[in-house]
């Protein structure tokens, strides 16, 4: 004896359901895992400057570096550009450098690649003493 109608079609549409979720059961969403990315470019360098007498010490602790390369050190007092020295710089490791020291505020700046990387200074920079009354051109 044949089963009445409707329970065909209720297995039928039973079938087709399981089918449509059994087909959306697929890897369809990115691994969690991309993968490592590339290292960064620019260096990572721990800075320090300290007097020593008449000098400025810099000692340089380099701990990321992609390549080998020149690191250009410019020594300021105030504005005026005193010095210009060319660090070359091998790898990962400790540098030191020394440039003359005198009255009032100087600066040093490192370069890489054209690129300022560090500014560290020592003393105080002159500026204009907010108390006092400046003319001010349109005043």
């Amino acid at each position: 004896m044949r089963p009445p109608r409707s329970e065909g079609l209720g297995r039928r549409w039973g079938l087709a359901l399981l089918a449509l979720f059994l087909g959306a059961c697929r890897f369809t969403f990115l691994p969690l895992d991309p993968g490592t990315p590339p290292p960064p470019e620019r260096p990572f360098v721990v800075a320090r400057l300290a007097p020593e007498g008449g000098e400025a010490r810099l000692s340089l602790r380099v701990e990321r570096l992609s390549g080998p390369g020149y690191l250009h050190l410019q020594w300021f007092r105030g504005e005026r550009l005193l010095l210009e020295k060319a660090l070359f710089l091998e790898g990962p490791g400790l540098y030191q450098v020394r440039f003359p020291l005198g009255e009032g505020y100087h600066r040093l700046v490192g370069l890489w690649g054209g690129r300022p990387l560090f500014q560290l200074d020592l003393g105080s920079p002159s500026l204009p003493d907010p108390d006092k009354v400046e003319d001010q051109g349109d005043r």
